[in-house]
């Protein structure tokens, strides 16, 4: 499991963190801690009191939600790089949505006391804590764009992509690409029957663009799959 170092490492050349000033990023680091989650493991979960940030630096996160009469239930995952929590943080509203462990991991976390210390300190530091909730509601609104994709067979494939942070682009040094989903919330996430979504999986298993296994898919190559779904 990496380090304090490698961790911050990590989380400087990938996510949000990557994307804000290096003295900004500098004092977000000084001020996290490492911490270890066992698989199944539960971060928050919807309805929890306010909190920090939580950034993911090895292993995998389910992101749960329950926004209405349903749920909760698994509707993204989390790969390393990815920060969540900043809602809360700029509301101090109960969580909207939860976060549970799928694996062995290890998180950065950033208390919910210390963002307002940055912020007291310098008020201008909200609009970088603003770049992580944008990058989410780029991700919903692509999400929402992928579901509304009437081919059962392309919209599961999006969606795959998606959860493996490929769905536009392939990241440089993120293989594997590995997603601990089951076949029941892959089904529930593409709107398909089980046995759709089963199917749908095995067929791109067979063309060796994905692996299989209980509650895992590795995409080996995801070109081809976004190639899917420009043909006819």
């Amino acid at each position: 499991m990496p380090t304090l170092a490698q961790s911050h490492e990590l989380v400087s050349r990938r996510g949000w963190l990557s994307m804000t000033p290096p003295t900004f990023r500098r004092t977000v680091l000084g001020r996290c801690k490492l911490e270890v989650f066992k698989a199944g493991a539960p971060v928050y979960s919807v309805g929890d009191p306010p909190g920090g940030m939580f950034g993911l630096v090895r292993g995998g996160l389910a992101l749960s939600i329950a926004p209405g009469e349903r749920g909760p239930y698994v509707a993204h995952f989390v790969r390393p790089g990815t920060w969540m929590g900043e809602g809360a943080a700029f509301t101090e509203q109960p969580r909207r949505i939860g976060l549970a462990v799928t694996r062995d991991s290890k998180l950065l976390h950033l208390p919910l006391r210390v963002i307002r210390e940055i912020v007291a300190a310098d008020p201008g530091a909200w609009r970088f804590f603003g770049l992580a909730a944008m990058a989410h509601i780029d991700v919903a609104i692509g999400a929402a764009d992928d579901l509304l994709i009437r081919d059962h067979i392309k919209r599961s494939i999006a969606v795959l992509l998606r959860l493996g942070g490929c769905r536009y682009l392939t990241p440089p040094d993120s293989q594997p690409l590995e997603v601990d989903v089951s076949q029941e919330d892959f089904a529930a996430m593409t709107n398909t029957a089980r046995t759709t979504a089963g199917a749908i999986l095995r067929t791109l298993e067979t063309a060796g663009h994905v692996s299989v296994s209980y509650r895992r898919v590795i995409i080996l190559a995801p070109e081809a799959l976004r190639a899917m779904l420009t043909s006819p």
